[in-house]
This record gives structure tokens, C-alpha cells and sequence, in this order.
């Protein structure tokens, strides 16, 4: 099979890029006036089609080993944030770490309380304490008369 044509390989690469055949047309070098055609006629082309999910393919695959360097990263946040007993950060490199791999099924908490604040089964809270809540958790609405936080106006 023969290869691409220059400006058709452009308009494969600026189609992924900018996602509307008229746009890519005429990035790629076809006349203004006639870039919506030639964008139709393009993508219809199996050949140009063909080479366009290449693209895709191409541009998802060095995506997602982007997202595993992240992940590896945070992976030893996680493990230093455990053995200096920070379990808070323990916990948030987890949470990145499900976030970057798409796992967005988060529980919310029953009490609507911030995840900083919850307390773990044993009685112990988030920052690694036990008993009431610490300060920082408090709802700063809370503090003032007026019920705003930013000093009753």
C-alpha cells in the first residue's frame, strides 16, 4: 500500500489534534474555501480513516504509559507516607492513584463530613488521633454568628 500523501498525513495528525475536519483541512494546507469539502472527502477515505485510528492508538498508548509513571511515583509516596506514619498522605496517594487508573466509584461519607475529618473504624480520625475531632476539621460556618465563612457577610 502506498504511503500518505504529505498533506494528507497532516490532516490525519491535525484531525486528532483538533478533533473537526474543516479545522484540520486547513491546518493541514487546503484552500479556506473549500477546507469543509476536502475534510469530508477525507475522512472518508478508508486509507486516511485507517491512518487516523493509528494516531489514536498511538497517542492512547504513550498516554497510559505516562499515567503508570504517575502512578509508580505515587506509589512510593505511599509507602514512605506509611512507614513515617502519615496515613493521611497514605491515604491521599491511594486516592490519586484510583483517580489516574479511572476508578471513580467514591462513597460518599454518611455524615457529609470532609474525608480529612472521617474517623477510621478503630476510633481513630484521618490525621492519626483519637477521640473528639481535630480543630482544623471544624466547619469555619460554624465559628460565627451569621453562618458564613467569610465573617458573617
Amino acid at each position: 500500500m502506498t504511503p500518505l500523501k504529505a498533506r494528507q498525513e497532516r490532516f490525519c495528525r491535525r484531525f486528532t489534534e483538533f478533533g473537526g475536519a474543516t479545522t484540520a483541512a486547513r491546518a493541514a494546507g487546503y484552500a479556506p474555501r473549500w477546507a469543509k469539502t476536502a475534510g469530508y472527502r477525507l475522512l472518508r477515505h478508508p486509507r486516511i480513516a485507517a491512518r487516523i485510528a493509528e494516531i489514536e492508538a498511538e497517542t492512547a498508548r504513550l498516554h497510559s504509559r505516562g499515567s503508570e509513571v504517575l502512578v509508580g511515583k505515587l506509589e512510593n509516596v505511599y509507602r514512605r507516607a506509611v512507614v513515617d506514619h502519615q496515613f493521611n498522605a497514605a491515604a491521599r496517594a491511594v486516592d490519586l492513584q484510583a483517580r489516574i487508573r479511572g476508578f471513580t466509584g467514591q462513597a460518599p461519607l454518611a455524615d457529609g463530613a470532609d474525608t480529612e475529618c472521617a474517623e477510621w473504624p478503630d476510633g481513630r480520625n484521618a490525621n492519626g488521633g483519637r477521640g473528639s475531632r481535630p480543630t482544623a476539621c471544624a466547619d469555619p460556618r460554624r465559628t460565627r454568628r451569621g453562618g458564613s465563612e467569610f465573617g458573617g457577610f
